[in-house]
């Protein structure tokens, strides 16, 4: 069963064999972030969280970009929409930032792995929404940039936590410090990249496709224990024991073994 919601106008969110898509929907502005894009973007991690049948998220985009980041004239001019994107949320939403921080840190959050395909412009809050992704699929031509400097700003929506995970700290400076446009080629040479591709949506949606025929309770757990290793090596190994344990000889598990001896598609619950 296909589900689709439109979102704002701004995204439109489809779930349909365990996938998630989330395709940006604002190709006349380069998909560029203004407030209702944000607040469908937190609407959207919401829905994901709440649907227990999904095992994936890829992140897309209508048009030629991916998304040119922040739209200046109708954000930056605006007192109370600066004030709402520093705002904190209520405690119930268990945000680990304020309200812009959480639309690049809530993929993280979500315990399915995330999937971002990337052509054309990614800059700025694009580029750090990419960041967020647990995988990032990306065309050799794309142009990816770290662009708050060049408005006097630096990267605020969460790029100390999703972006020291996977490039060198001196090169992220370097990006911030500069406002440098680097290539998809690039990118994953600093392994800002996960994967190059000429059709990074296929190729994600690919990817998708093959996580979720895994035991969706392994795949949680591979995400929950690489996001939470802090560098404590003994915490770290208590934490892989403490999450087979509760892998293994469960029904998920059992029928994972089940369907290897038997050479059939597992059926996972």
């Amino acid at each position: 069963m296909t589900q689709i919601h439109n979102l704002h106008d701004r995204i439109s969110l489809t779930i349909e064999d365990h996938i998630a898509t989330v395709c940006f929907n604002r190709p006349e502005k380069m998909n560029a972030l203004d407030m209702p894009m944000f607040a469908a973007l937190l609407e959207a991690q919401q829905a994901i969280a709440d649907d227990s049948t999904v095992r994936a998220v890829v992140l897309t985009a209508t048009g030629e970009h991916f998304c040119a980041g922040l739209d200046v004239q109708g954000v930056m001019t605006d007192p109370s929409a600066i004030e709402t994107l520093l705002s904190k949320g209520e405690p119930e939403q268990q945000w680990l930032g304020n309200y812009v921080q959480q639309v690049v840190v809530g993929w993280q959050q979500l315990k399915v792995p995330v999937i971002a395909a990337l052509q054309g412009y990614v800059f700025g809050g694009g580029f750090q929404l990419a960041l967020g992704a647990d995988f990032r699929i990306t065309h050799p031509e794309s142009q990816l940039s770290v662009m708050e400097i060049r408005w006097g700003i630096i990267p605020d929506m969460g790029i100390t936590m999703v972006g020291c995970s996977v490039a060198a700290l001196d090169q992220l400076k370097l990006l911030a410090m500069t406002g440098k446009r680097i290539s998809g080629r690039e990118a994953q040479q600093l392994g800002l990249s996960t994967q190059l591709a000429d059709d990074p949506v296929t190729v994600a949606l690919e990817l998708a496709r093959s996580i979720v025929a895994n035991n969706p309770d392994a795949v949680k757990a591979v995400k929950h224990l690489f996001n939470q290793y802090d560098g404590d090596n003994k915490a770290s190994l208590a934490r892989e024991e403490a999450l087979q344990r509760t892998l293994l000889f469960s029904a998920n598990q059992l029928e994972a073994v089940q369907a290897n001896i038997q050479k059939r598609a597992p059926v996972f619950s």
